[in-house]
């Protein structure tokens, strides 16, 4: 759980994608699947692309050189009915833009890997469509594997969420820890660094806030939210292991998550006034038979 309360369902499932390693369908399906159930309606937001790209039209990340990686499709059932628009990028651009952005986030190569592709057109939860990859190195795809992951606007290439996800061969304490809550200037000092080292918030940080504790596989891990001078914001989770980082949720993630938790509050106060005046009306109903 977030400690940002108002995150809600959206910050939660987006959550685990920035940390389990190949589940872009979890995402969406269950982000969905509980909007509809909790909603009761469906609710579609439009979105403006103003300026659309290409991978070719993308400038490479400073020491980057194509990798030799292998891109295809990914075969979840999920993805299967799912095929990318004229106006979005090809599965073999998308792949290149998402290998361009594990370089500049891990700085890893991905020479001598399998990129699965999945396409999504968008969810109730999260309106823009997407392009997700899971990066694998072996010749099995296992989820206690190593792995990369990413996420990125399906038409102009901007980046969602980047993960590094790994099983630990350690027994490591993954419940809270009470003192780093109180404390955790230690991952707010590296968050900071990260940030300005990465331009993950257009220059210089402005302040950085704690945002919650949780786990990834056997992994325990910490989440700070950074916020920018410039306006732009990211959250970085790292591990309380070893102090890796294993997810980075982008400006246009944060910004997403931000305006579908309004039209979540939104949604949440109609049904409660709805709730409220239907049984305001009851009420009186019966006040008026028992007078009879």
């Amino acid at each position: 759980m977030r400690k940002n309360k108002g995150a809600g369902i959206l910050a939660a499932v987006t959550g685990a994608f920035a940390l389990v390693c190949g589940c872009a369908a979890m995402f969406s399906g269950m982000a969905e699947a509980a909007a509809a159930a909790d909603m009761g309606r469906t609710e579609r937001i439009p979105t403006v692309y103003n300026l659309p790209a290409a991978a070719q039209g993308q400038t490479a990340p400073e020491g980057y050189s194509k990798a030799s990686y292998t891109a295809v499709s990914d075969p979840l059932e999920y993805y299967r009915d799912k095929k990318p628009t004229e106006n979005d990028l090809t599965q073999e651009e998308a792949a290149e833009i998402g290998a361009q952005l594990l370089w500049r986030l891990f700085e890893v190569r991905l020479d001598g890997a399998t990129v699965y592709m999945g396409y999504d057109n968008g969810t109730e939860t999260f309106p823009r469509a997407f392009w997700s990859g899971d990066v694998r190195f072996g010749t099995n795809r296992r989820p206690e594997d190593n792995c990369y992951t990413f996420m990125i606007d399906a038409v102009t290439g901007e980046g969602f969420l980047a993960t590094y996800g790994r099983t630990l061969s350690v027994k490591v304490d993954l419940g809270l820890d009470a003192a780093l809550a109180k404390d955790p200037g230690e991952y707010m000092k590296l968050a900071k660094e990260f940030a300005e080292k990465k331009n993950l918030v257009g220059g210089a940080v402005k302040e950085c806030v704690y945002n919650c504790q949780g786990y990834s596989s056997n992994d325990p891990t910490i989440t700070i939210d950074v916020y920018g001078v410039s306006g732009e914001r990211a959250s970085i989770t790292f591990s309380r292991y070893d102090r890796a980082v294993l997810g980075i949720s982008l400006d246009a993630n944060e910004k997403i998550m931000e305006m579908m938790q309004k039209l979540w509050e939104q949604n949440a106060a109609e049904m409660d006034n709805n709730m409220a005046g239907g049984i305001t009306g009851n009420a009186e109903e019966i006040t008026e038979l028992k007078a009879k």
